[in-house]
């Protein structure tokens, strides 16, 4: 008799040892992903933060003889990172031709 009870003592402390366990190993894959969903946005979220002030256009540019190249430009904010010409996009104008834009070239990204 008090070897059955001994052999159902042991069995329940098994089992609620067994129990402990996969409670433990759930809630630590839980973290887990928990952890890796939350890096994963900041990640994301920054990324997408440090390039979403990156666009482009074109823009023709004209020189004093009233030659246009239309030009493709790359800027980050209000600083220029490229300007690129587009093959194919040169026009010339008469002499007395006034651009109506009246703007400069300066700052290509204002």
């Amino acid at each position: 008799m008090k070897k059955e009870q001994s052999l159902k003592s042991k069995s329940k402390k098994k089992s609620s040892f067994k129990k402990i366990l996969i409670i433990t190993v759930i809630l630590i894959i839980l973290l887990l992903i928990l952890i890796i969903t939350i890096t994963n946005q900041i990640i994301t979220g920054k990324i997408i933060e440090d390039k979403i002030d990156i666009y482009c256009h074109t823009k023709a540019i004209c020189d004093e003889n009233n030659i246009c190249q239309d030009y493709e430009i790359t800027c980050q904010g209000n600083k220029t990172i490229s300007a690129k010409p587009i093959t194919g996009s040169v026009v010339e104008f008469n002499i007395d031709w006034k651009d109506p834009r009246g703007e400069n070239n300066e700052n290509l990204c204002s």
